[in-house]
Protein backbone atom coordinates (compact mmCIF):
# COMPACT_ATOMS: atom_id res chain seq x y z
CA UNK A 1 0.00 0.00 0.00
CA UNK A 2 1.24 3.28 -0.82
CA UNK A 3 0.47 6.33 1.17
CA UNK A 4 -0.32 9.46 -0.65
CA UNK A 5 0.69 12.77 0.79
CA UNK A 6 -1.75 15.52 1.62
CA UNK A 7 -0.80 17.68 -1.29
CA UNK A 8 -1.00 14.75 -3.47
CA UNK A 9 -4.64 14.14 -2.52
CA UNK A 10 -5.66 17.67 -3.55
CA UNK A 11 -3.77 17.35 -6.77
CA UNK A 12 -5.37 13.98 -7.45
CA UNK A 13 -8.78 15.60 -6.98
CA UNK A 14 -7.81 18.50 -9.15
CA UNK A 15 -7.92 21.01 -6.34
CA UNK A 16 -5.51 23.68 -5.46
CA UNK A 17 -5.65 26.36 -2.70
CA UNK A 18 -7.45 28.88 -4.87
CA UNK A 19 -10.09 26.41 -5.88
CA UNK A 20 -10.74 25.43 -2.27
CA UNK A 21 -10.97 29.11 -1.31
CA UNK A 22 -13.33 29.72 -4.24
CA UNK A 23 -15.53 26.77 -3.22
CA UNK A 24 -15.56 27.94 0.42
CA UNK A 25 -16.60 31.46 -0.64
CA UNK A 26 -19.28 29.97 -2.89
CA UNK A 27 -20.52 27.88 0.03
CA UNK A 28 -20.69 30.95 2.29
CA UNK A 29 -22.48 32.96 -0.42
CA UNK A 30 -24.86 30.07 -1.10
CA UNK A 31 -25.67 29.63 2.60
CA UNK A 32 -26.08 33.44 2.98
CA UNK A 33 -28.27 33.65 -0.12
CA UNK A 34 -30.39 30.73 0.95
CA UNK A 35 -30.70 32.30 4.39
CA UNK A 36 -31.87 35.57 2.87
CA UNK A 37 -34.08 33.94 0.27
CA UNK A 38 -35.57 31.05 2.24
CA UNK A 39 -34.95 31.19 5.98
CA UNK A 40 -36.08 34.78 6.65
CA UNK A 41 -39.25 34.57 4.48
CA UNK A 42 -40.13 31.19 5.97
CA UNK A 43 -39.45 32.54 9.44
CA UNK A 44 -41.58 35.60 8.63
CA UNK A 45 -44.32 33.37 7.21
CA UNK A 46 -44.23 31.17 10.32
CA UNK A 47 -44.38 34.26 12.55
CA UNK A 48 -47.39 35.56 10.61
CA UNK A 49 -49.03 32.14 10.81
CA UNK A 50 -48.37 32.04 14.56
CA UNK A 51 -49.90 35.54 14.95
CA UNK A 52 -52.88 34.47 12.82
CA UNK A 53 -53.36 31.38 14.98
CA UNK A 54 -53.03 33.46 18.14
CA UNK A 55 -55.60 35.94 16.82
CA UNK A 56 -57.91 33.08 15.87
CA UNK A 57 -57.46 31.56 19.34
CA UNK A 58 -58.19 34.93 20.97
CA UNK A 59 -61.23 35.40 18.73
CA UNK A 60 -62.43 31.92 19.63
CA UNK A 61 -61.99 32.67 23.33
CA UNK A 62 -63.89 35.95 22.92
CA UNK A 63 -66.68 34.22 21.00
CA UNK A 64 -66.80 31.46 23.59
CA UNK A 65 -67.13 34.00 26.41
CA UNK A 66 -69.76 35.89 24.42
CA UNK A 67 -71.70 32.70 23.69
CA UNK A 68 -71.59 31.76 27.39
CA UNK A 69 -72.88 35.23 28.24
CA UNK A 70 -75.66 34.86 25.67
CA UNK A 71 -76.46 31.38 27.03
CA UNK A 72 -76.74 32.79 30.56
CA UNK A 73 -79.02 35.55 29.29
CA UNK A 74 -81.05 32.99 27.34
CA UNK A 75 -81.41 30.76 30.41
CA UNK A 76 -82.43 33.78 32.47
CA UNK A 77 -85.01 34.86 29.87
CA UNK A 78 -86.26 31.28 29.59
CA UNK A 79 -86.75 31.12 33.37
CA UNK A 80 -88.51 34.50 33.31
CA UNK A 81 -90.75 33.32 30.48
CA UNK A 82 -91.60 30.14 32.38
CA UNK A 83 -92.53 32.20 35.43
CA UNK A 84 -94.53 34.60 33.26
CA UNK A 85 -96.22 31.68 31.51
CA UNK A 86 -97.13 30.13 34.86
CA UNK A 87 -98.47 33.48 36.09
CA UNK A 88 -100.54 33.97 32.92
CA UNK A 89 -101.83 30.40 33.14
CA UNK A 90 -102.82 31.01 36.76
CA UNK A 91 -104.56 34.26 35.78
CA UNK A 92 -106.38 32.55 32.92
CA UNK A 93 -107.42 29.69 35.20
CA UNK A 94 -108.57 32.16 37.83
CA UNK A 95 -110.50 34.20 35.27
CA UNK A 96 -112.04 31.02 33.86
CA UNK A 97 -113.03 29.89 37.37
CA UNK A 98 -114.53 33.32 38.10
CA UNK A 99 -116.43 33.22 34.80
CA UNK A 100 -117.62 29.67 35.51
CA UNK A 101 -118.72 30.71 39.00
CA UNK A 102 -120.55 33.70 37.52
CA UNK A 103 -122.24 31.49 34.93
CA UNK A 104 -123.22 28.97 37.60
CA UNK A 105 -124.51 31.73 39.85
CA UNK A 106 -126.47 33.23 36.98
CA UNK A 107 -127.85 29.80 36.08
CA UNK A 108 -128.87 29.23 39.72
CA UNK A 109 -130.60 32.61 39.78
CA UNK A 110 -132.37 31.82 36.52
CA UNK A 111 -133.38 28.41 37.84
CA UNK A 112 -134.63 29.99 41.04
CA UNK A 113 -136.54 32.56 39.00
CA UNK A 114 -137.99 29.81 36.81
CA UNK A 115 -138.99 27.80 39.91
CA UNK A 116 -140.57 30.87 41.46
CA UNK A 117 -142.36 31.64 38.22
CA UNK A 118 -143.52 28.03 37.96
CA UNK A 119 -144.78 28.14 41.57
CA UNK A 120 -146.60 31.39 40.86
CA UNK A 121 -148.06 29.95 37.67
CA UNK A 122 -149.04 26.78 39.51
CA UNK A 123 -150.76 28.78 42.23
CA UNK A 124 -152.49 30.91 39.62
CA UNK A 125 -153.60 27.84 37.70
CA UNK A 126 -154.69 26.21 40.95
CA UNK A 127 -156.78 29.27 41.76
CA UNK A 128 -158.21 29.28 38.24
CA UNK A 129 -159.01 25.58 38.45
CA UNK A 130 -160.53 26.15 41.87
CA UNK A 131 -162.65 28.98 40.49
CA UNK A 132 -163.62 26.92 37.46
CA UNK A 133 -164.39 23.98 39.72
CA UNK A 134 -166.39 26.26 41.99
CA UNK A 135 -168.31 27.56 39.00
CA UNK A 136 -168.86 24.04 37.69
CA UNK A 137 -169.92 22.81 41.12
CA UNK A 138 -172.08 25.90 41.50
CA UNK A 139 -173.86 25.24 38.22
CA UNK A 140 -174.16 21.56 38.96
CA UNK A 141 -175.41 22.13 42.48
CA UNK A 142 -177.92 24.73 41.28
CA UNK A 143 -179.21 22.34 38.67
CA UNK A 144 -179.43 19.52 41.20
CA UNK A 145 -181.08 21.75 43.76
CA UNK A 146 -183.58 23.10 41.23
CA UNK A 147 -184.50 19.65 40.19
CA UNK A 148 -184.82 18.53 43.81
CA UNK A 149 -186.72 21.55 44.97
CA UNK A 150 -188.33 22.38 41.71
CA UNK A 151 -187.76 25.97 42.36
CA UNK A 152 -185.01 28.51 41.65
CA UNK A 153 -182.50 29.38 44.37
CA UNK A 154 -181.31 32.88 45.00
CA UNK A 155 -177.65 33.79 44.50
CA UNK A 156 -177.13 34.23 48.28
CA UNK A 157 -178.52 30.77 48.95
CA UNK A 158 -176.42 29.48 46.10
CA UNK A 159 -173.17 31.08 47.41
CA UNK A 160 -173.74 29.80 50.96
CA UNK A 161 -174.46 26.31 49.73
CA UNK A 162 -171.35 26.28 47.52
CA UNK A 163 -169.08 27.51 50.30
CA UNK A 164 -170.42 24.84 52.63
CA UNK A 165 -169.91 22.07 50.04
CA UNK A 166 -166.39 23.29 49.18
CA UNK A 167 -165.29 23.61 52.78
CA UNK A 168 -166.59 20.10 53.46
CA UNK A 169 -164.85 18.86 50.36
CA UNK A 170 -161.47 20.57 51.15
CA UNK A 171 -161.38 19.02 54.61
Amino acid sequence: MSFISDTNIFETLGLNGWNILFYAINLVVLVGGLTLLLYKPIKKMLKEKRESLDNTYKENERLKAESEKIKVEYDKKEAELKVESARISAEVASAAKERADAIISEAKEQAKSIVESAKTDALYQKEQLKNEYRDSVNKLSVEIAEKLLERELSSEDNGALIEQVLSDWEE
